[in-house]
């Protein structure tokens, strides 16, 4: 048996652990390949306030080699429809071991630690993740998975620590290019201009407006208008650096030798909306074959569809395998890979 502690954590009393049962290595043999086994519960961080699931798998292909998933907005670590749950798994039959945590103030994580930007603060406590990794399973180097700010969170916290060598994210950063631009016309307006019905609900709205506005100017004469206003609507909390800036950080990343494959998806058209955009809008980096993408146009932003998470899980699963094979062929060799190279 193997046994955590939660001595320190505020989910159990002083005294409390909690004991995983461990197969034997036959028993883990006889598992099914689609089941992962031996999922621990962990508590980990620089004030014990992380809280994540750690998914062993039975027959490693590079023992030093783990995925991090990383917590989209305020969704815990189980992932948007349990995406994080079905990657740790696949992966796990995969040879890949894992661990999905929640950020503080997410989940089951307490909201303490350092302050600061979120970005930031993430980088940390991501940090703090591999420490963990690396204390308890001699874990050298990781790849971390991140769905809209868990992308900015995974490209960011990269950029930070050495340890990670690969990054898959999911509707990560997107910055407009004329051709964009012209899909967006063709797409987007041109077939609304076109629509018989895109007038009628317009022209339904100014009626509707004229006559609440003839209604309040009678009900507030101009002499008693009330002298507040409306609390104006709200922009996306997520903020991607100037694009100069994101061709830095990118590039920085290439050199640094982490390797990269983006998932651009129909969820967000308002800001990414043709396949070769990523390429196209930061011209100029370096890419020395480090970057790869796929795009989704019919697919949302979470794959709320069972065959379009199934294909997301397929895609992923296989760009963090191929990361992980190619840690491992570097190792058996003795050497750092070619993505390792000084430019």
């Amino acid at each position: 048996m193997s046994q955590t502690t939660l001595s320190n954590s505020p989910f159990a009393p002083s005294s409390a652990t909690v004991a995983f049962a461990t197969p034997h290595e036959t028993d883990v043999e006889k598992e099914p390949a689609s089941r992962s086994t031996n999922e621990q519960a962990v508590v980990f961080g620089s004030h014990q306030h992380l809280v994540g699931v750690f998914h062993p798998t039975p027959r490693p292909i590079d023992r030093k080699t783990a995925a991090i998933f990383i917590t989209p907005g305020m969704l815990h670590s189980a992932g948007p429809f349990r995406l994080h749950v079905d990657l740790a798994n696949t992966l796990g039959s995969r040879g890949v071991a894992s661990l999905r945590f929640d950020l503080s103030g997410i989940g089951e994580s307490l909201p303490i630690g350092s302050g600061g930007r979120s970005l930031d603060r993430a980088s940390s406590e991501i940090s703090q993740a591999i420490d963990w990794l690396q204390e308890q399973h001699g874990i050298q180097q990781v790849i971390l998975f991140g769905l809209c700010s868990g992308a900015d969170d995974s490209l960011h916290a990269a950029q930070q620590d050495p340890r990670v060598c690969g990054v898959v994210a999911m509707d990560a950063c997107g910055y407009p290019t004329p051709r964009f631009h012209w899909n967006r016309m063709i797409h987007h307006y041109l077939p609304r201009l076109a629509s018989i019905h895109a007038w009628k609900r317009l022209a339904r709205r100014v009626l509707h407006q004229s006559h609440a506005s003839r209604w309040l100017l009678r009900a507030f004469p101009e002499s008693s208008k009330p002298e507040y206003s409306t609390m104006p609507m709200g922009t996306d909390l997520r903020e991607y650096p100037s694009r100069e800036i994101a061709k830095l950080e990118f590039q920085r990343l290439v050199d640094q030798g982490c390797r990269m494959h983006l998932i651009y998806t129909g969820g967000v058209s308002d800001t990414y909306n043709y396949a070769e955009q990523f390429f196209d809008m930061l011209r100029g980096v370096r890419w020395k074959n480090h970057a790869s993408v796929d795009y989704f146009p019919q697919m949302d932003h979470v794959a709320i569809l069972c065959e379009d998470r199934q294909k997301v899980v397929d895609r992923v699963v296989e760009r963090i395998v191929d990361f992980t094979r190619e840690n491992e062929q570097a190792a058996s060799r003795g050497s750092l890979p070619l993505l390792f190279e000084s430019p």
